[in-house]
């Protein structure tokens, strides 16, 4: 009689043992996902600064390069009226800057926010 307890002991051991270790995986499963997706959150803010800092450099050295075009235009001009009065030729023009207050630019960072992005994972 005590063979049957037995088995069924061993048999009941094996189903709760099955159980526990697939419940402790499906948490240990998602607590990586997790994980992975928190990691994922901060690259793309990472991302988004970078590209920012980016697009803010650029602006900055076009800002640049335009006032400096400028004075060049500003004195090809004025060499030319003193050398060459009576041309024909048109004067060079003088590029425009449009100056971007920053407050446009906070403004459009902030519409690239984590609410409005659509992450899309082909996995699940």
């Amino acid at each position: 009689m005590e063979w049957p307890l037995v088995i069924a002991a061993f048999v009941l051991g094996i189903l709760l043992g099955y159980v526990g270790r697939t419940i402790i995986a499906r948490n240990s499963e998602s607590n990586d996902k997790g994980k992975a997706h928190e990691q994922t959150r901060l690259e793309l803010s990472q991302h988004k600064q970078e590209v920012t800092d980016h697009f803010e450099l650029h602006h900055t050295q076009l800002a640049e390069l335009t006032e400096q075009l400028n004075k060049v235009n500003k004195q090809w001009n004025e060499a030319a009226n003193t050398l060459a009065p009576k041309s024909t030729a048109k004067p060079l023009a003088n590029l425009v800057s449009h100056e971007v207050s920053q407050d446009s630019i906070d403004t459009q960072a902030n519409e690239l926010n984590s609410e409005n992005v659509i992450i899309v994972n082909q996995k699940n």
